[in-house]
């Protein structure tokens, strides 16, 4: 009876050694309570990571805010853009915004032309004319007369100076333009402002003004 007792033990005991062979290297001599214990700290901690994530999220808003100063106005509705006083802060702001269009719109025409020399000018003489009209300038596979109505159409859009034909005294025009539009925004955007004006700032009011 006691040898039958002793084999149980022997063999309860085999089991367990091999048992912590199977586990990783400093695992072995680690209580199960212990490992236990492991895990609930560890499951504590990881819930703790979403607290700072969030906290992080906040001081990154505060601190755009903070940068943004009393461009932070640019909040305003488009019913109070529209309707302040020029010389309110959200007025100057409302005065960016239409800068900002204009000085957008002149360099889509500078663009546009800039375009229409490099695809329109079909017989290469430097000038989107007339005589490109009759040719296929709409690009059906078709000379007709919606041709020259479309060559007109596009002259006439962006003609900058009404002599009646686009060549690169029409992208001179449009890049000065575009300078100047531009350069009227930035002094827009810096009467608005009571802090530094930084590439980060002007992309900041832009999309909150639906500039982007």
């Amino acid at each position: 009876m006691r040898s039958i007792q002793r084999s149980r033990l022997l063999l309860s005991a085999g089991a367990a050694g091999l048992l912590l062979t199977a586990l990783p290297v400093g695992l072995a001599s680690v209580p199960t309570t212990a490992l236990a214990d492991s895990g609930n700290g560890n499951g504590h901690g990881n819930g703790g990571l979403h607290g700072n994530s969030s906290a992080n999220g906040h001081a990154s808003v505060a601190s755009e805010n903070s940068n943004l100063g009393a461009l932070n106005a640019a909040h305003a509705s488009d019913s109070a853009l529209a309707n302040a006083s020029p010389n309110s802060r959200v007025g100057r702001i409302a005065a960016y915004r239409d800068a900002a269009l204009a000085a957008q719109t002149a360099a889509d025409t500078e663009a546009a032309i800039s375009d229409a020399l490099a695809n329109h000018d079909l017989n290469n003489d430097g000038v989107v004319d007339a005589t490109d009209g009759t040719l296929d300038f709409n690009g059906d596979g078709t000379v007709t007369a919606d041709d020259a109505t479309a060559e007109q159409a596009e002259v006439g859009a962006l003609d900058t100076n009404g002599d009646g034909v686009l060549n690169q005294d029409d992208v001179s025009n449009a890049q000065a333009a575009a300078d100047t539009a531009q350069d009227d925004a930035n002094a827009a955007l810096n009467k608005a402002a009571n802090k530094p004006v930084t590439d980060d700032v002007v992309d900041a009011v832009n999309h909150l003004l639906g500039i982007d």
